[in-house]
């Protein structure tokens, strides 16, 4: 199932070899995956996918969606979910997709310049690159999970949201010493080990 037609992610390559991604919501090097313990705050598993950008890059909404929720680092509020969902993920924005999915888009540098309610197409600016909340650097914090995960926490039937992208596979050539090209075998391995994940993150999420 491709959700975000406009999304290219070539699963080779970037900066960190995780792949990069064109188009929407943002172009840049993949930085980290879906469930990946890279750091100690993905201890438990990190919860959605990092593309890292420059401060200041557009985020366009991926495909056509309703905002639900809009949290701005400027509101100060007392409400205890109010603050914990603004510390970890700053100036952030929540939408649905259809009736089944449910994405978020958190670490932006400023206001969200959409707001709850909102029906918004693919191409919409949603903010930009930013590092609020819970973040070591400038990059887009992008998490896809079922819309009955109302806050997208770990462990309820999110999904590696790179699996829904319209994906590019670039695969690495060498040439051997009789001539013949074969493909890189490191470039085969990922491949597979992602359509494993993403079967695994599929199957996860119709539990929910």
């Amino acid at each position: 199932m491709i959700l975000f037609p406009d999304t290219k992610y070539y699963w080779s390559g970037g900066a960190w070899e995780l792949g990069s991604v064109t188009g929407y919501p943002c172009a840049g090097d993949v930085s980290s995956l879906f469930g990946a313990i890279d750091m100690d705050l993905h201890a438990e598993g990190h919860n959605g996918t990092d593309i890292a950008a420059q401060y200041g890059t557009p985020i366009l909404a991926p495909c056509d969606m309703v905002i639900t929720d809009v949290f701005s680092m400027e509101v100060v509020s007392t409400d205890p979910l109010f603050k914990q969902i603004k510390n970890l993920f700053g100036n952030s924005v929540w939408a649905t997709i259809g009736d089944d999915w449910r994405v978020m888009f958190a670490h932006m540098d400023e206001n969200p310049r959409v707001f709850e309610g909102q029906s918004v197409s693919a191409g919409t600016v949603l903010g930009h690159v930013g590092s609020s909340g819970m973040s070591t650097g400038p990059h887009l914090h992008w998490v896809l999970g079922p819309a009955s995960n109302r806050w997208l926490g770990r462990g309820n039937g999110n999904v590696e949201v790179l699996d829904y992208c319209d994906e590019q596979e670039t695969v690495a050539f060498t040439p051997t010493g009789s001539g013949v090209i074969v493909e890189d075998k490191r470039a085969v391995a990922l491949k597979a080990l992602q359509d494993a994940r993403a079967a695994i993150d599929r199957a996860t999420a119709a539990m929910y």
